[in-house]
C-alpha cells in the first residue's frame, strides 16, 4: 500500500513551530519556577519571549506576501526586511530586560537557547523538507 504524503504549508510550518516553542518556554519557565523559584520562572519566560516575539514578528513580515504577487525578489526582500526586524527587536528586548528588569542570567540564557534549538530542530524536521 502506498503512502500519501502531506506537506504542511509555509504558514502551517511557522504556526506549529511558533505553538511548540511557546511551550517549550512555558514548561522551561514552570521547571525553573519549581526549582529555584518565583525569580527564575520570570527570567526564564523573559529570555524565551526575547526569542518568540521577534520569531513571530519575522514570521508575520515573511509569511504576510500574497502567492499570486510573488517574485523572487520580493520574497528575498521580505526574508531580508524579517531579519532585520527580529535582529533589531531581539537587541532592543535584551537591552529592555537588563536595563530595566531584575532577571536571573542562567533561565534566561537556558530558555533562549532552547527557544533557539527548538527552532532550528523543527525547521529541518518537519515535512522531511531539508
Amino acid at each position: 500500500m502506498k503512502r500519501k504524503n502531506r506537506h504542511l504549508s509555509d504558514r502551517q510550518v511557522a504556526l506549529v513551530i511558533l505553538i511548540y516553542q511557546f511551550l517549550l518556554v512555558v514548561a522551561v519557565a514552570s521547571l525553573f519556577g519549581f526549582a529555584q523559584g518565583e525569580a527564575a520562572a520570570r527570567s526564564a519566560l523573559l529570555g524565551g519571549g526575547i526569542y518568540w516575539v521577534p520569531q513571530c514578528l519575522f514570521s508575520m513580515v515573511v509569511l504576510a506576501r500574497s502567492v499570486s504577487d510573488t517574485t523572487p525578489q520580493s520574497i528575498v526582500a521580505s526574508f531580508y526586511s524579517g531579519a532585520g526586524i527580529k535582529l533589531a527587536s531581539t537587541i532592543l528586548l535584551f537591552i529592555v530586560v537588563f536595563k530595566y528588569m531584575e532577571v536571573s542570567i542562567l533561565p534566561l540564557y537556558v530558555a533562549y537557547a532552547l527557544a533557539l534549538l527548538m527552532q532550528w530542530i523543527l525547521s529541518f524536521t518537519l515535512n522531511n523538507r531539508y
